[in-house]
């Protein structure tokens, strides 16, 4: 059966058969040492991992503050200023992860600076202000009459 193929395995280096239970027990005392030496090396690993990451985020912030200013290009549209909250408030969304500060640097900007988004800036900012309302209500929630329909440049603007 499986388990007596397993002890012979654990047990190739010996020139006799052990006896049943002096094999069993051993087999039990060596999968207990591997997995103590396995779960050390994990720990280690782990370690090492968290090491590096915290080393990685002290040379590359990577995420910007929630009251952050960001200054956008909109299709041509240079005026706009936005809080980066504004922007974030939606966990998970696409906006959320463009502006959570991490891609900041990789992000296309325009001569002045700018994060450049080569969207239409009308539809863009019927978003910016559903967000500025739903930002400002306790609730989190903005009437029926002052949510944005649903457009097709509305809708590429918030998908990946």
């Amino acid at each position: 059966n499986n388990n007596n193929i397993a002890l012979r395995e654990i047990y190739k280096h010996t020139m006799s058969e052990p006896k049943p239970t002096e094999s069993i027990t051993d087999a039990v005392t060596h999968l207990h040492n591997l997995l103590q030496t396995k779960e050390k090396e994990l720990m280690e690993r782990e370690a090492d991992f968290t090491r590096r990451v915290k080393l990685f985020e002290s040379t590359n912030p990577a995420m910007g503050s929630d009251n952050d200013i960001i200054q956008l290009n909109v299709g041509g549209r240079t005026n706009i200023a936005v809080l980066r909250n504004l922007l974030t408030q939606f966990e998970g969304s696409m906006l959320a992860a463009k502006f959570s500060g991490r891609w900041d640097d990789s992000m296309e900007k325009d001569r002045d600076g700018n994060i450049f988004l080569d969207q239409d800036s009308d539809s863009f900012m019927i978003l910016v202000d559903y967000l500025r309302m739903r930002m400002n209500n306790q609730l989190k929630q903005v009437p029926n009459t002052h949510r944005p329909v649903p457009t097709y440049k509305l809708c590429s603007m918030l998908e990946y």
